[in-house]
């Protein structure tokens, strides 16, 4: 399946989702030569994961050359002399792209699953904890990997480390629609960057992207 699904987030950022069903073969020949830095990826789900992403990077950005990629010190992906921001993400079955036009961009995609009920208190900030709380069992489960997801998404839309997902980065409020746009922020040095959660919750995944 090519395209999965793709949004206009805004006039100059753009995301889209590929629902990851082709064999390896299949992304290595769509990107034969193109992408170097896969050769070194032994285990061949997490290599069709990379492939997919960047496949999808190109399907968004069809000139941009992707052995052309370097890594921040935080692991942010970026293009060297190039001006479009991006982010990619990936889980089981599923790889996510975000780009933008004028300034940095996260993006995260999470399947929703019981265990991300067992590092809950990692990442979530006790007044998110209390909110969580008040609703119901399933309520709870999507209510925190969409948390887990935008704050995926912050994190790598920014280039600072030590950055600590409960107590730096927080989620302003509940979802209350299957997609919408939520306020967040990034707290470090004394500081707070507003930012932009868009999201949308399926049935079986969440994604979300962070933009200022």
């Amino acid at each position: 399946m090519p395209l999965f699904y793709q949004q206009n987030i805004n006039a100059t950022t753009k995301m889209a989702i590929w629902a990851i069903e082709e064999p390896l073969a299949f992304f290595d020949s769509k990107l034969l030569g193109r992408v170097e830095a896969s050769k070194a990826i032994m285990h061949p789900v997490k290599r069709i994961q990379h492939l997919a992403a960047r496949l999808l990077l190109q399907e968004l950005l069809p000139e941009a050359d992707l052995n052309n990629i370097q890594y921040a010190a935080n692991g942010k992906p970026f293009f060297v002399n190039e001006s479009v921001h991006f982010s990619i993400s990936h889980c089981n079955g599923y790889a996510a792209c975000v780009i933008s036009e004028v300034g940095p961009v996260g993006i995260d995609i999470e399947l929703i699953q019981e265990r991300i009920k067992k590092v809950a208190s990692k990442f979530l900030h006790h007044s998110e904890l209390e909110k969580i709380n008040t609703l119901n069992e399933r309520a709870q489960l999507k209510e925190m990997c969409f948390i887990w997801a935008a704050k995926e998404a912050m994190y790598k839309m920014n280039e600072k480390l030590g950055i600590d997902f409960s107590a730096d980065l927080r989620v302003e409020d509940l979802v209350n629609n299957t997609n919408g746009i939520m306020a967040g922020s990034i707290l470090t040095e004394a500081t707070a960057l507003d930012v932009q959660l868009h999201y949308e919750l399926r049935e079986n995944f969440v994604w979300a992207v962070s933009l200022i």
